[in-house]
């Protein structure tokens, strides 16, 4: 019988009288924690050293508050606009980063927030290195016993109907792992926010699911959002080059992040300004240089089939490709009848013969059986008003007037009648996407809200072992993900093709595996498909991405595919070491390639006799600016392509920062600067730009110095 509470005391105390005072808790990655409730008992192990508190969970997420006076300035009232002003922060972030944690309490993750915990020996420490698809797993071999999670609510005549929205990822997984094992699954814990999107579909549960519900307006409060990033030359020519790998009819996954944004564009440009785009695809020489690839692998025209998404995250992107009417092949729960859509036998709108048809392929056996018309009912080949009946020890279909039609599929008169009065009119139950999180920005959670429930099924989230694995419907998967292209990001690939995506050469963990492994492994296993790993070639335009060694790896080399970079493509498949260190220091800044290439031939793996093709000498962010430049001048390019959270005062204001970031590294370049400013005071008065910062009328000397500097910056950056 599930509890219904209506405060975090209650809550609490419901789940310590089912539990016990030793809890681990696992609670979603992303925007589906309960903060409010993490944060009560987190409070609560605090102060009662009896209470024996693990929270499990990956990608803790924070408002981001800022450390000078300039970005706490600027950062407050956006957040305040983005997240609301009462957005509850997850407490125990700051205990982690402080390495403040009581020995009763521990606090793990197998992901996360990328860069954030480089330096807190607690997140460090109690990391789990984990695929995403064992998350569940290892939370249950822990001895995992309650999970906590946010759940969206819909109000409905027979009463509230609850939703997973935005993590059906490890949820789903954790029961079903319990149910195989026939085991007591944990305590299941909701928390109700209206304002997460409801989904259907596996994400829709009855209040059965749940042991205890918290329902309590108080604590209703707007989804953690990003804010849409700028995207820069680098990342659109990554994106420009990722684009022209994908076929049309096929699969996509895509990930969070300006490059993820530069690939959504480009794919838009190709399919709704197709010949624009195939003038920037010559004009910037990428079908000169990669013609290969391209013709065997990807397609430059528009998407006439459209693509459908596996992907764990279900991100922003994909709206846009939906509203584009790129996202629009669908796929269908049964292998054999999505075997025969891909073959063009069968079509989404239901052929006068196609029981015929289903015959003819083996999907139908001779006689009709209560299961099979159930299973053709629930696709939409038959009509949904249709019963088995038995008379006289036969079976009958029977339509909603009486009529009976014999299930004897012999006789041609029996599947003539049937298919004239017992038709569908189309397929059901398709899905343009599935997915096991959702993340984005406030626009991304309107548009999902505002999804009529006809386009919001199309969207289906489930459970990740279903989206990143094959194993379990490896029948079904196989089929629609045809000619997939996993499209990932990564942070160093060495010249053999092994790629280093979450964690440092001292081992400090970035952010986690999550499901990279599974899909590069998945584009080798699945026929015709392909995993390509997006990097920009240097880091902070000093170091070389691409190197000859690196002491860690996520990717293997064994599973090396396709690498591109702001300066190419690199189809390392199948290749000799000799052939991926060619192609890998083409794809290389110019400032690196010689070293790269004489290292490998001091160590046998490239003949002393190859140079590097003159093509591929120009590496430099300096050319790529150039070639791009008239192009940006055309319209083409921007650097908020899907519109931003930014005010257009903000955007001048970030560029005013940026500047004073790059120029204020060292406390003697900070020095120069302020001096700068004192002599060089520019007469306009910035006025709304000193508003919105709160610098118009300065008290203290920290203040007096920062509104010189800034103003200096502004004038720098607005000239």
């Amino acid at each position: 019988m599930t509890i219904q509470v209506k405060s975090l005391s209650e809550c609490i105390q419901s789940v310590i009288a089912i539990n016990g005072r030793e809890l681990i808790i696992g609670t979603p990655l992303g925007i589906g924690k309960p903060n409010p409730l993490l944060n009560a008992i987190w409070a609560k192990a605090k102060t009662e050293s009896d209470l024996n508190l693990e929270i499990f969970t990956a990608l803790s997420l924070q408002v981001p508050k800022g450390k000078s006076l300039l970005e706490r300035n600027f950062l407050k009232p956006f957040t305040d606009r983005i997240f609301g002003e009462d957005y509850p922060d997850l407490d125990y972030i700051q205990d982690v980063i402080g390495n403040n944690i009581p020995d009763n309490m521990k606090l793990t993750e197998f992901y996360m927030q990328s860069g954030k915990m480089l330096r807190s020996g607690t997140a460090q420490k109690n990391y789990t290195s984990s695929n995403y698809t064992h998350a569940a797993r290892d939370m249950l071999d822990k001895g995992l016993n309650v999970v906590m999670q946010m759940v969206a609510v819909k109000q409905t005549p027979a009463g509230p109907v609850y939703s997973l929205s935005c993590n059906t990822d490890l949820t789903l997984d954790i029961v079903d792992i319990c149910k195989r094992k026939g085991v007591k699954k944990p305590c299941m814990v909701a928390m109700v926010n209206p304002n997460l999107p409801f989904m259907g579909g596996n994400a829709q549960v009855d209040d059965g699911f749940f042991d205890v519900i918290l329902d309590d307006e108080s604590l209703y409060s707007k989804p953690f959002a990003t804010p849409r990033a700028s995207i820069n030359t680098i990342d659109y020519n990554i994106g420009l080059l990722a684009s022209s790998l994908i076929k049309d009819g096929g699969t996509m996954q895509v990930g969070i992040g300006s490059l993820g944004d530069a690939l959504i564009y480009a794919t838009k440009l190709r399919h709704q300004e197709n010949q624009e785009y195939l003038k920037l695809i010559n004009g910037l020489q990428i079908k000169e240089k990669f013609h290969s690839i391209i013709d065997s692998v990807g397609s430059l025209s528009v998407f006439d089939k459209g693509l459908y998404a596996a992907s764990e995250m279900f991100v922003e992107g994909f709206a846009h490709l939906f509203d584009a009417g790129i996202l629009k092949r669908r796929v269908y729960p049964d292998a054999q009848i999505q075997a025969l859509i891909n073959q063009g036998v069968v079509t989404e709108n239901v052929q006068k013969n196609i029981i015929e048809i289903l015959l003819q392929n083996n999907v139908l056996d001779e006689f009709i059986t209560k299961k099979q018309m159930q299973r053709l009912q629930h696709l939409g080949i038959l009509k949904d008003d249709l019963q088995m009946v038995k008379l006289r020890n036969k079976n009958y279909i029977q339509d909603c007037e009486g009529k009976k039609y014999d299930t004897d599929l012999f006789h041609y008169e029996h599947i003539k009648a049937i298919q004239e009065n017992c038709l569908g009119k189309q397929l059901k139950h398709g899905s343009v996407l599935h997915g096991a999180f959702f993340l984005g920005s406030p626009w991304f959670y309107q548009w999902l809200h505002k999804l009529d429930d006809n386009k919001r099924d199309l969207f289906q989230m489930t459970a990740v072992s279903q989206v990143n694995e094959l194993y379990g419907g490896e029948a079904l998967d196989r089929v629609q993900r045809i000619n997939a292209r996993f499209i990932n990001t990564c942070m160093k690939v060495d010249l053999m093709g092994a790629a280093a995506s979450d964690t440092l050469d001292n081992n400090q963990v970035v952010s986690g595996v999550g499901g990279q492994y599974n899909f590069v492994a998945m584009a080798h296993t699945l026929e015709e498909s392909r995993s390509i790993l997006m990097l920009r070639s240097t880091h902070k335009e000093k170091a070389s991405n691409i190197v000859w060694k690196y002491p860690y790896c996520t990717i293997p080399r064994h599973l090396r595919d396709i690498v591109i970079t702001e300066y190419g493509i690199a189809d390392l498949r199948g290749q000799s070491d000799e052939e991926c260190a060619k192609r890998m220091i083409c794809i290389t800044d110019s400032r690196f390639q010689e070293e790269l290439r004489a290292t490998a031939v001091k160590y046998n793996k490239l003949d002393s006799n190859w140079e590097i093709p003159k093509r591929f000498l120009s590496n430099t962010l300096e050319n790529l600016e150039s070639n791009y430049r008239p192009f940006k001048q055309d319209g083409y390019f921007p650097a908020y392509p899907f519109g931003s959270d930014f005010t257009e005062i903000e955007l001048t204001i970030i560029k005013a920062l940026t500047y004073l970031k790059a120029n204020t590294k060292t406390i003697v370049a900070k020095i120069k600067l302020i001096v700068k400013a004192y002599m060089n005071t520019p007469k306009e008065e910035y006025k709304p730009y000193l508003e919105r910062m709160g610098l118009t009328n300065p008290q203290t000397t920290e203040e007096k110095i920062t509104q010189k500097l800034f103003k200096y910056a502004l004038k720098e950056t607005t000239r």
